[in-house]
């Protein structure tokens, strides 16, 4: 059964994934920009979008125009370890 995690995303301040392969990534409020290691282009996810995290470099998402509401969910019934960086 796949773990799932709310989160609350604010610009300037990227969600941090570092061991998500195959996660899910769905934006329930907002726009969310998302960047991921090894993967050509940013992807832009506004509500009701989602992205699947591809392999296993380094994921970035932050929220774009005010705060954005996340859903992160796990492929498997691990939960996701999560930080937030400071730029």
């Amino acid at each position: 059964m796949p773990t799932a995690q709310t989160l609350l995303l604010h610009p300037d301040r990227p969600l941090c994934l570092d061991a998500a392969r195959g996660a899910e990534l769905r934006v329930d409020v907002g726009i969310v920009w998302i960047t991921a290691g090894g993967v050509a282009g940013d992807v832009f996810l506004a509500a009701g979008e989602c992205y699947r995290v591809p392999g296993r470099g380094r994921v970035l998402a932050e929220a774009m125009r005010g705060t954005a509401s996340v859903r992160l969910e796990s492929a498997g019934r691990r939960t996701i370890p999560i930080r937030f960086e400071v730029v």
